[in-house]
């Protein structure tokens, strides 16, 4: 049996993980194998992990990359170990390496403000159905905090822009509704009605490029940085820091994480938490406010007449 491709039926069909995912899984259990030399995986041990990955450290691999290695092998061996294919996991007590971890980058107030006004003006494009198309598409990708693989695979049927909520299909199939403010609506109503006919749909897909066909990630990302020029931003402005900037502005406004986790749709309240690293004064005033020991006028208490 070819254990690996056993494990990665396991992860396409029970897990419904992505091509992507999947191709990482499977270059690095191969590399492995192929550590291994004649060895087969299902009788590797402990030892055998530590040589692989003290050969990766030898070849000075980023410790991103040595951590995502060690996860694939706990995934495979604990999958063999349900299966009895195996009757001890090798990597109970393999750690992986200590990872620096990386804030997510967020706009302030005044370079999100500079796109929106760029993107109002439409001065990044000579076409003005492009210009309204691109307006729709920044003010919901802002307004909903959207993957940008989400934001350019939803379809028409999925909008309801009169109750301004977006029905979307996130990672693993998992679904999702995320509400939008009545500003984004607008605009994606007039892409829907005035611009979107007149590229002669050939999908289902709610944003297409003039030909008619969905628009690629590729596509949007030169659209977003026609954009940030027209907008005067010096820094390099990619897709995902709207939606790092959307979950960075609600959780300055109060937002508690397990709503943000909702509608970033983190699998994972972990990832939603790094957030709280990015606005750490918001935090304070929390405390400030509901702490007994706090500043704030709720923890007051009355005097006594």
């Amino acid at each position: 049996m070819d254990v690996i491709k056993h494990f990665l039926d396991h992860l396409r069909i029970d897990k419904g993980s992505s091509p992507h995912t999947l191709a990482a899984y499977e270059r690095d259990l191969k590399q492995f194998d192929a550590h291994l030399n004649q060895k087969e995986p299902v009788t590797a041990v402990t030892a055998d992990i530590e040589r692989f990955l003290k050969h990766l450290r030898t070849q000075e691999q980023k410790s991103t990359s040595i951590a995502r290695k060690v996860s694939a092998l706990k995934q495979f061996y604990k999958f063999l170990t349900k299966e009895n294919l195996i009757k001890e996991n090798p990597t109970l007590f393999i750690e992986a390496p200590v990872q620096s971890s990386k804030l997510p980058k967020a706009l302030d107030a005044d370079a999100i403000g500079k796109i929106l006004e760029a993107v109002d003006r439409g001065k990044h494009t000579e076409s003005p159905l492009l210009a309204t198309r691109d307006r729709a598409m920044i003010y919901l990708l802002y307004a909903t905090g959207m993957r940008v693989s989400e934001l350019l695979t939803v379809r028409v049927s999925q909008l309801d822009t009169e109750g301004g909520f977006v029905k979307v299909m996130g990672k693993r199939s998992k679904e999702r509704v995320i509400p939008f403010a009545p500003i984004a609506g607008e605009h994606v109503l007039d892409y829907l009605t005035h611009v979107r006919p007149t590229f002669k749909p050939k999908s289902e897909v709610l944003f297409l490029g003039h030909t008619g066909a969905p628009l690629t990630r590729q596509a949007f990302w030169k659209t977003l940085k026609k954009i940030a020029t027209d907008a005067g931003l010096d820094q390099n402005l990619h897709p995902h820091l709207l939606r790092h900037t959307f979950a960075t502005d609600l959780l300055k406004s109060g937002m508690n994480l397990r709503s943000l986790q909702m509608l970033l749709g983190h699998a994972d309240l972990q990832t939603t938490q790094i957030y709280t690293h990015v606005a750490p004064e918001k935090l304070k005033d929390v405390i400030n406010q509901y702490h007994p020991r706090g500043s704030g006028k709720k923890n007051q208490k009355p005097q006594a007449r």
